[in-house]
């Protein structure tokens, strides 16, 4: 049976667009020689891209579970668009969005993973039914991708099995300290970001003139 196709089953259909593009183009491009699986941001892409097409697919039905695994990958792409406009962009030689190199392809993959598609899959968290409980433990629970990445990757980079791709989770360049204070900033703003999706997500969701 066809899931029926309402505004948010259209906005999930223009994220996983979206997303699937911008994944697509960062293979494509020739700026950067860094492996595209290697970064948050393509990953978390994917992630949510996937748990979209499954949406489409299945409909919204998925469980509490499903949901938290839907829940984490917005975390993902809103969180990698963050960490984008306040730290890595103006940190550039360029100080802005694009490289002063970047060919068509990665300033395309930039524009929808980073603007785009993370304003979509947000309004379509945000629009369509919510299944996650009201528990105090549910944001930490939406937590998990950012942080199944940082100890995939970390490891990889630690054993020297593959580079870090961010300069400010490098203990090399940065030392230590500094990274172990990024990393706990980080983890206070996905925590900050899950409790506020899951927290508005909740609101939008009450029937009309029911009270918290």
């Amino acid at each position: 049976m066809t899931p029926p196709r309402d505004g948010a089953t259209w906005l999930g259909a223009l994220a996983a667009t979206l997303l699937t593009t911008g994944v697509i183009c960062q293979f494509l491009q020739h700026t950067d020689p860094t492996p595209p699986l290697l970064y948050f941001t393509v990953d978390s892409a994917v992630l949510a891209a996937a748990v979209q097409i499954r949406r489409l697919v299945h409909g919204p039905g998925s469980g509490p579970w499903g949901e938290r695994l839907r829940g984490s990958a917005v975390v993902g792409v809103v969180l990698s668009s963050l960490v984008h406009l306040t730290v890595i962009a103006p940190s550039s030689p360029s100080g802005g969005w694009f490289g002063p190199h970047d060919d068509l392809w990665a300033r395309t993959a930039t524009l929808l993973l980073h603007g785009a598609a993370p304003v979509l899959v947000v309004a379509e968290f945000l629009v369509s039914p919510c299944r996650l409980t009201p528990a105090r433990h549910e944001p930490a629970l939406l937590a998990w991708w950012p942080a199944a990445y940082l100890a995939v990757v970390g490891t990889l980079a630690w054993s020297d099995a593959a580079t870090m791709p961010y300069l400010f989770l490098s203990p090399s360049r940065f030392g230590t300290g500094p990274v172990i204070a990024t990393i706990a900033a980080l983890s206070a703003t996905v925590l900050a970001l899950a409790a506020a999706l899951t927290a508005a997500r909740r609101r939008l969701g009450r029937p009309p003139g029911a009270h918290a």
